[in-house]
């Protein structure tokens, strides 16, 4: 297949020739005859194709399913959202909602009202960062869980619930990310880094092949699994799907005030929840490193992150770090010094900049940094951590250039970086001879304004369109 007349390098009209999954040529556009099927782009940018670095595929599949409430700014509200939506919901199964944001509520969840709206039928609202639920006296008694007043369960018993109540539809939920994965090539996405809290390896070993290379994370619960299966990283799971990094997860989120933190939440003495001690993450990288898997560690606040470096520095494990979100300066220039990556997710920033001046306001500056990052040295690449955001790596390219959106000023713009940049820490590969041909092609020139909405024309993965409105 040869696509003809592709804008690459400012100007330059070139015709690539693929071949077997991969780019075989390079030329001046239409200045060879071309062997195969032919796909005029017209003078489009083409650009190499995209990845989301941190994706919960199930769970962000399932969620497009859910009851959204996220525009709710109060228990009241969501409950309110909640009540509508339960004439339609699945009889005999639990109602779920999504995408709650308590932290910048003026007052705390009740169980009791969610009693009200629904004394016999389980509900259960999950935050915008997965790692907190609200639920009803109902779904306690579903799950034989006991829940206090507030009915919130938070960090390892939440998404110990909230997997429960995912495994009721099991049946479904494989289907659905089939679906929801058709969809993702109308954004140039490629691939995606698969850090689902179930067995992902072993969920992707039964699916059908996905249209989108994967990774698929591993959770060290199942880590005698992977030494069973011999689940390196980089080793093939099914078509396009291949074992990924070990998943750990060290601290909790901002939204939840969990996140740990050298310095404690305001008008607390609370630091955030640290999940894994010094010494077993230590354990976990070796034995990670032992069966082949390059580890990515989970760390949110700052004393999270000096952690994970301590773990990293002492073992001589290289790996990189999830999110990232606060570092001091001094272990900004730990993470350089000692080759750890950073994947973080730009739009995170946009949804977090009034919990950052609520929880973090006088930290502000070490929060969410991209430029500093680059500026030292850090390898960083981008993400989404769908469906706490939506798997849409456009939203995380504008983000990190323009720091802002709706028409808000921009939030500390000295961490901004440029198109060029921001491309490139959202993929792979390069169009080049012997690359693999996951390309994309621009309806529009990458500008500044235009990246939230940017049209994607084509998309091609593994030499095959996934992806065309050509």
């Amino acid at each position: 297949m040869r696509l003809e007349r592709a804008r690459i390098d400012g100007d330059r009209l070139v015709d690539v020739d693929v071949d077997d999954g991969v780019v075989t040529r390079l030329s001046p556009a239409r200045s060879t005859v071309p062997a195969g099927d032919v796909v005029d782009l017209d003078g489009r940018r083409l650009i190499p194709g995209l990845w989301d670095e941190h994706v919960h595929v199930r769970t962000w599949a399932v969620s497009t399913r859910r009851i959204d409430v996220r525009p709710a700014t109060s228990p009241e509200e969501v409950a309110a959202i909640v009540r509508a939506g339960l004439p339609h919901a699945d009889p005999g199964l639990p109602v779920v909602a999504v995408g709650m944001r308590d932290g910048l509520w003026g007052s705390a969840p009740s169980r009791l009202l969610l009693d009200e709206i629904a004394d016999d039928v389980p509900v259960m609202v999950i935050s915008s960062d997965l790692h907190s639920s609200w639920s009803n006296a109902a779904l306690g008694r579903l799950l034989s869980i006991d829940l206090d007043h507030t009915g919130m369960l938070r960090e390892a018993a939440s998404f110990a619930a909230a997997t429960r109540v995912e495994g009721l539809i099991a049946d479904r939920a494989d289907g659905w990310v089939g679906e929801a994965l058709a969809d993702v090539g109308r954004r140039g996405v490629v691939g995606v880094v698969d850090l689902d809290f179930d067995d992902a390896v072993g969920a992707w070993g039964r699916r059908a092949a996905p249209p989108v290379r994967v990774d698929a994370g591993v959770y060290p619960r199942d880590l005698d699994a992977a030494e069973a299966r011999g689940a390196a990283t980089g080793v093939p799971v099914n078509g396009l799907v291949r074992v990924g990094p070990l998943k750990v997860i060290t601290d909790g989120s901002l939204g939840t005030r969990t996140a740990y933190c050298h310095a404690p939440y305001p008008g607390t003495m609370d630091r955030g929840t640290l999940e894994v001690p010094p010494e077993e993450l230590a354990e976990l990288l070796r034995r990670g490193a032992a069966l082949g898997l390059a580890p990515a560690i989970h760390a949110i606040g700052d004393a999270a992150n000096a952690l994970a470096l301590d773990a990293f520095a002492c073992t001589g494990i290289r790996g990189r770090i999830e999110h990232a979100q606060l570092l001091t300066e001094q272990d900004l220039a730990r993470m350089a010094a000692l080759g750890i990556g950073a994947s973080i997710q730009p739009e995170h920033m946009l949804d977090d900049r009034g919990l950052v001046a609520r929880f973090w306001g006088d930290r502000a500056a070490d929060a969410f940094r991209v430029g500093s990052l680059l500026a030292a040295g850090v390898d960083v690449v981008f993400g989404s951590d769908a469906p706490v955001t939506p798997l849409d790596p456009w939203l995380a390219i504008s983000a990190a250039v323009t720091r802002t959106r709706d028409g808000a000023p921009p939030w500390q713009p000295w961490e901004a970086v440029d198109v060029e940049t921001a491309l490139r820490l959202s993929a792979r590969s390069r169009i080049a001879v012997g690359e693999p041909a996951d390309l994309a092609a621009l309806g529009e020139d990458p500008e500044p304004h235009r990246l939230r909405t940017m049209p994607v024309d084509l998309t091609m993965v593994a030499g095959r369109i996934t992806h065309s409105t050509l």
